[in-house]
Parts: C-alpha cells; sequence; structure tokens
C-alpha cells in the first residue's frame, strides 16, 4: 500500500519518508519541476526498486539529488570529497563551480564523472554521474533528513507524461512505492535542464527548466545539443537506444500520453486537422493557450494552458493528463518557437508526439 501525506500540513511527514529511504524504501516528492520517485543513491538495491516501480529500462541513468549537507550551493569540493563525484579535470572544477554557485538550488543538472560511492545501476554502467540540487523545501528537507543522496528520475511509469501533482503520481503508481509526499503543484512543470560538463565546450543533452541564455551569461556559449539540431532541421546524430544514455530523456519513448500526440504549426492548421480527425471518427482534444481561445470557442475538449511560456511549461503535463482522461484518441497542439522555455517544451513536444 502507498502511504499519502500532506508534507505542507503533517509535521511528521518528512521524518516518516525519510526513514523509508534510509531502509531501502521508495519515496515520491515534489521539486521544482515535477515530482521525482527517489531511493538512497548509496544503495544499489534500493535504486533497483525505482527502475522495477517505474518499469523503466536500465540504459537510462538517474539525476542524483543532493541537499546543503552535501556543502551547499558552492558544494563541488565536498561531492569530491564525499565520493558522489570523481576526480574533475581543472576546467570542469572550475565551471561546476559557478554553475553551482549561480544555479544551485535550481532546476540545473550537471553530468561530470561519478565517485566510487554511487553504484553503477544509478549510471546505467557509466563512469558519469548526474546530479543537481533541488530548489524546493521538501526535496531538500527530504535529503537533510534522510542522510544520504537520493537518486530521483520522474515517479511515473517509464515513457509516460511526467507528473506535477501527488495525484498524478497515484494515478501512475500507487501501490507499487511506500511514500508519496503531497507539496501541490509543482511550480516550473518542466524538468530540469541536463548540461554535459565532461564535453569541451559544455553541451545541454536535455533542455529544460533552466534557459540556455542564463547558462551561457556564466560560462559562455554552449556546444548545441543533438535535440536543438533536430528541431532547426539539421542533422542529428541517431540514438541507439538498446545503449546507455548519457543522460535521462533522451529516448524516443519518454513524455507520451497514451492518446497520439500530434502537433500543428499554426491555430488554423489545428482547427482543420481537428475537423478532418473528427470526420474519420475519431475524438480529439485540443491544448491551446489564451489567444488561442477566441479562434476554438466552442471546440471540445479543450485545456488551456496559460498566455505565456511559462505557464504554458507549468501546465502541459496536467493538459496531456487532462485530456488522457477525457479518453481522446488524438491530442493536438500548436508547435512552440524552440527560444528560451520554448526549447524545453518542443523538446517534450517532440519526444511526445512520436508515433510508438
Amino acid at each position: 500500500m502507498t502511504r499519502v501525506f500532506d508534507a505542507r500540513a503533517e509535521p511528521a511527514a518528512i521524518a516518516f519518508a525519510a526513514d523509508v529511504i534510509r531502509q531501502g524504501g521508495l519515496v515520491a516528492f515534489p521539486t521544482e519541476t515535477v515530482y521525482g520517485l527517489g531511493a538512497n543513491a548509496l544503495d544499489a538495491d534500493a535504486v533497483a526498486k525505482v527502475f522495477s516501480a517505474k518499469q523503466r529500462l536500465l540504459n537510462d541513468p538517474l539525476i542524483v539529488h543532493i541537499g546543503a549537507a552535501n556543502g551547499g550551493p558552492d558544494c563541488i569540493a565536498a561531492l569530491v570529497e564525499q565520493s558522489i563525484l570523481g576526480a574533475l579535470s581543472t576546467d570542469q572544477e572550475a565551471i561546476a563551480r559557478k554553475l553551482a554557485r549561480a544555479f544551485w538550488p535550481g532546476p540545473l543538472t550537471l553530468v561530470l564523472p561519478r565517485g566510487q560511492r554511487i553504484p553503477l545501476i544509478v549510471t546505467a554502467g557509466q563512469d558519469t554521474v548526474a546530479v543537481r540540487m533541488p530548489n524546493h523545501p521538501i526535496a531538500l528537507e527530504l535529503i537533510r533528513r534522510s542522510g544520504a543522496p537520493i537518486a530521483a528520475p520522474s515517479a511515473n511509469r517509464f515513457g509516460h507524461v511526467s507528473p506535477t501533482t501527488a495525484q498524478h503520481v497515484l494515478d501512475d503508481l500507487a501501490g507499487r512505492i511506500d511514500v508519496v509526499l503531497d507539496g501541490g503543484p509543482t511550480p516550473i512543470g518542466i524538468e530540469s535542464t541536463v548540461l554535459d560538463l565532461t564535453e569541451t565546450p559544455p553541451m545541454i543533452l536535455r533542455p529544460g527548466g533552466l534557459v540556455r541564455a542564463q547558462i551561457e551569461a556564466v560560462i559562455g556559449p554552449l556546444r548545441d545539443c543533438a535535440a536543438n539540431r533536430a528541431l532547426d532541421g539539421g542533422d542529428s546524430p541517431a540514438v541507439d537506444e538498446a545503449r546507455p544514455q548519457p543522460s535521462p530523456g533522451l529516448l524516443s519513448r519518454h513524455y507520451a500520453p497514451r492518446a497520439e500526440l500530434r502537433v500543428a504549426r499554426t491555430t488554423a492548421e489545428l482547427i482543420e486537422t481537428r475537423r478532418a480527425l473528427m470526420s474519420r471518427g475519431l475524438s480529439v482534444g485540443l491544448l491551446i493557450t489564451d489567444a488561442q481561445q477566441a479562434d476554438c470557442a466552442g471546440l471540445a475538449p479543450v485545456f488551456t494552458l496559460g498566455y505565456d511560456l511559462e505557464s504554458v511549461g507549468r501546465n502541459l503535463y496536467a493538459g496531456l493528463r487532462a485530456l488522457d482522461s477525457a479518453g481522446v484518441d488524438v491530442i493536438l497542439v500548436s508547435e512552440v518557437e524552440a527560444q528560451g522555455l520554448g526549447e524545453a517544451i518542443a523538446d517534450r513536444l517532440r519526444h511526445g508526439s512520436r508515433r510508438r
């Protein structure tokens, strides 16, 4: 049975959940991005339960979440001393320290050499590890009370839409995990940005809640990521899905609703595609912005994402889940320009709309 606690109102909830982590159990908890499914990152058997509960492929690595107890925002040297990170080059350490000071806690994950205390199951057998410090009081307190870093992917069935509420977690994982800490809806709603510091210059492996321009303002130009080249229509190396992945979120089956997701170029195309699909007897749901409401008046079911990129990012997964729950065959959404936070939103739509 999965126990659910309102971590905002029940003082003992986080202490109870931390004890579950220490005993090798699984706890879903809110971060500023999405809900994570956590296990003690230093316990290989506990981490194996994460893969089992999610039905996640073992070649898809996890992110190790750290807290202030691991050294605070300027913590890179401490992570090396604790053998969470391995030996870093001078450049890697200097860049990592700049980024940690600027953006931790926050939605930035750094890929660096793996320390010996991190089991290989966490990293899909690779010598690099993804680490971040989440910017959420419940997550940070859970890490502190657990006394260990927490390995945590998103708290959903593998390949499905990520969860941004406790109910989303239960919809996917009730009865498969020990505890859910309810912290309300997550404020960003899109996963963290994953930045590979073993590349020169560093490369974004997965765009996310921290935008490219903010990172480049601190450390200079980044190497373009394969996902962005694909969005621009350029050459992108094919992902070998049988091999260990350098980052979460790169396999084709990610962020996908049950219904078929299609991305239209314009509102007019959205409406015309809806008409054509419905003429074939298919039920169609629309994900729209505030600016599209007038053009889509009278159409149903519709989920409105908001008026700007921040609200679209925050509400995207909730909208996909809501239309899935409505039982539609196809979900239609208009494309987003891959600039700023739009780079991450476009990436999620690209993955979610791949035919399966």
